[in-house]
């Protein structure tokens, strides 16, 4: 029976899973340490499309027996989504999912301890507010949020010992992390406040991940030597495919899309194993039909507007300079200088989009070196050029 997910699942059955054995048993094996009292604060990164969300929620979902655990999804948050992300907004985010752990667990004893903290505490607060049965409290002023902030990171520690003949630990994992970035100048101050709070915490395991490389600035600001978890945080980086398993894969998963030699090797080299990719392709692409090199191509062009569909949203949303930026670095990686003279302005106003392109990742540097890091998103663009003469710069 043929059963592979689209690119676009995030969950996905255990018939569609495949591969990354090692990678869910040495996280589990980590997480598996919290129930000693020695819990381990990890970092998954890869780039976007490997397939680190539905990793962790193949592990939450293997584990949630034995812990009590939330995922978090940064980039879902609604402070996120209007461009206002704020330590508030991120305790609340946290609190809510602690909350909704523990009623799925039956802890309704939590529930009953909140409200009496919330009374007997010297904070005031604007409201507490009803969402969905959870109570959630509006504090009034900064100083308020700061002891709230202490109590919703203490939270998880609190119900472990509540609930330690139930659960062997609590466990939160926080994905698309870098949206932290969001946060500006005050991101330092937050990731030294949440590790001031969870270091003696001997119950409650965090786990980031985020479509990063090991470039990325923040990786440094949270896991670097001098970071905020320097020497606390265990780095695990999830890779694509090789060639061998995407082989494997399909022949299993998807018998009736027949792939000759050269046929496998262009597959290959559009997706560059990255199952999101590999998925998507494979789904769109002819079946019970022999495809050589030439057809593969031929096909990659053909579909190659709803492969990049999620690369061209975010293109569309994106201002002309930064388009601009992006077109320079089609040809061939550049500097900043270059750039600038490419397209007639100063170096100094390039900071902001420069950082801006890279957050999202569609850029990286090395180096000091630009280039485009969206190999998909690359295709697309030339495709366009080619056959219209122009950059898609605006749309109607």
């Amino acid at each position: 029976m043929e059963d592979l997910a689209w690119g676009t699942d995030a969950e996905l059955t255990d018939e569609q899973f495949y591969n990354r054995e090692d990678s869910i048993a040495l996280i589990k094996s980590l997480l598996e340490t919290t129930s000693k009292g020695s819990p381990p604060t990890l970092m998954i990164v890869g780039i976007r499309g490997v397939g680190k969300t539905v990793l962790l929620k193949k592990i939450k979902k293997e584990i949630d027996d034995k812990y009590l655990t939330c995922y978090v999804d940064l980039s879902a948050t609604l402070g996120y989504q209007k461009g206002e992300l704020t330590e508030m907004s991120i305790m609340e985010h946290f609190y809510e999912s602690w909350m909704e752990s523990s009623q799925s667990k039956g802890f309704t004893t939590v529930f009953k301890k909140v409200s009496k903290y919330f009374k007997t505490k010297n904070f005031e607060l604007k409201e507490i507010m009803d969402v969905g049965g959870i109570p959630l409290p509006i504090p009034k002023s900064e100083d308020d949020y700061k002891k709230l902030s202490k109590f919703v990171f203490n939270l998880p520690q609190i119900i472990y010992e509540d609930h330690s003949g139930d659960i062997d630990g609590c466990i939160m994992i926080i994905d698309e992390f870098q949206a932290l970035n969001d946060l500006g100048k005050r991101l330092d101050s937050f990731l030294w406040f949440f590790r001031s709070m969870i270091q003696n915490q001997k119950n409650v395991a965090y786990v980031f991940s985020g479509s990063l490389t090991a470039r990325d600035s923040i990786i440094e600001r949270i896991a670097g030597k001098d970071g905020a978890f320097g020497g606390r945080m265990l780095n695990l980086h999830i890779d694509p495919f090789s060639k061998e398993t995407v082989k494997k894969y399909l022949d299993e998963k998807l018998p009736s899309l027949i792939l000759e030699d050269s046929g496998f090797e262009r597959f290959y080299k559009c997706t560059n194993g990255i199952p999101f990719y590999v998925n998507t392709f494979a789904k769109l692409l002819q079946k019970d039909t022999p495809l050589d090199g030439t057809k593969v191509k031929e096909e990659f062009r053909r579909t190659l507007s709803m492969i990049a569909v999620h690369l061209i949203n975010q293109w569309s949303r994106l201002t002309l300079q930064d388009q601009n930026i992006i077109v320079t670095l089609i040809d061939k990686p550049l500097r900043r200088k270059e750039i600038a003279d490419k397209l007639g302005i100063t170096t100094g106003t390039l900071s902001t989009p420069l950082n801006k392109l890279q957050k999202l990742g569609l850029i990286e540097s090395e180096d000091r070196i630009y280039c485009i890091s969206e190999p998909i998103l690359k295709a697309w663009l030339k495709k366009e050029y080619e056959e219209k003469g122009v950059f898609p710069f605006r749309s109607i």
